[in-house]
């Protein structure tokens, strides 16, 4: 097994995890917040605008840019 292939894994991992988040909040009717409803409220105020910033940076840096 590869960095590669555990590099894969946990992609795929998050985005199913991300898959199933969305999944139980739209079948929940309305006890579970829906993956949009979670980034917005770690938005609304500035300083989580800058942390979600700057994390997306750092990915793009770390991860995308190689």
């Amino acid at each position: 097994m590869t960095d590669r292939d555990v590099t894969l894994g946990v992609w795929i991992a998050l985005a199913a995890v991300l898959v199933a988040v969305e999944v139980a909040g739209r079948r929940s009717a309305g006890r579970l917040p829906v993956v949009a409803d979670a980034v917005r409220a770690v938005t609304a105020p500035v300083a989580g605008r800058v942390v979600v910033l700057l994390g997306w940076a750092w990915l793009g840096w770390h991860v995308f840019a190689r």
